[in-house]
């Protein structure tokens, strides 16, 4: 069973079938309005055209998510490459998108998102074809998202937090304190580990849930 919100984005809820009067019903729990949609448990990629792409993945609500949104498409008709780095050309243009700018068309198919977000502060579209860290993620959403204030501290906590760039420190506080993003499972940050496609579209779903509380 899945709700797809107002928003677009997909959630995966879990229910139980009920044969009542010769029909199937599905019984779930949700709190939040939305249209539902029951698709078999066998369909592993029903709602989605990539064969890399499965309910089992940890990504999957996040790929589906950001998807339909219109924030990312696949890197062919069938294949996402979720464990593919994303590059910084990528991410200015799937925010430039989620800011409601055509980024059809120009020389480069990144040219329209590129140079959005340098008008726009965001970024200042230096090595877009170069592979984006954690915290040049994070530092770009903070930007997007007006450079809020984040409170000290919420980063001791890593082992590594003495890596995290000058200029990003402030952006990973906010990212941190706001959930977006989290340790690596080891007790690190991975501030400058380069983030998969699979890592932004979870970060990206979580800060479009964010934005729109």
């Amino acid at each position: 069973m899945y709700r797809i919100g107002g928003d677009g984005a997909v959630e995966q809820l879990s229910g139980t079938c009920l044969r009542q009067g010769g029909r199937l019903f599905a019984e779930v729990s949700s709190t939040h309005l939305g249209t539902f949609v029951v698709l078999p448990r066998t369909a592993k990629t029903a709602a989605l055209p990539f064969t890399d792409v499965t309910e089992d993945d940890w990504f999957y609500s996040a790929v589906a998510s950001v998807c339909a949104n219109g924030l990312f498409y696949g890197t062919s008709g069938t294949a996402f490459s979720p464990m593919e780095p994303m590059t910084r050309a990528m991410l200015m243009t799937v925010l430039a998108r989620f800011d409601g700018q055509n980024t059809t068309g120009g020389s480069v198919w990144y040219e329209k998102g590129m140079e959005w977000a340098k008008e726009n502060g965001v970024s200042d579209g230096t090595d877009p074809d170069g592979s984006i860290t954690r915290e040049q993620l994070a530092t770009m959403l903070w930007r997007y998202a007006g450079s809020p204030a984040a409170e000290a501290g919420f980063l001791s906590r890593f082992a590594d937090a003495a890596s995290v760039s000058g200029y990003a420190a402030d952006a990973m506080r906010w990212a941190v304190s706001t959930g977006l993003i989290g340790g690596m499972g080891d007790g690190t940050l991975a501030p400058r580990g380069n983030a998969t496609r699979a890592q932004v579209a979870t970060i990206l779903m979580r800060f479009v849930k964010n934005l729109t509380k």
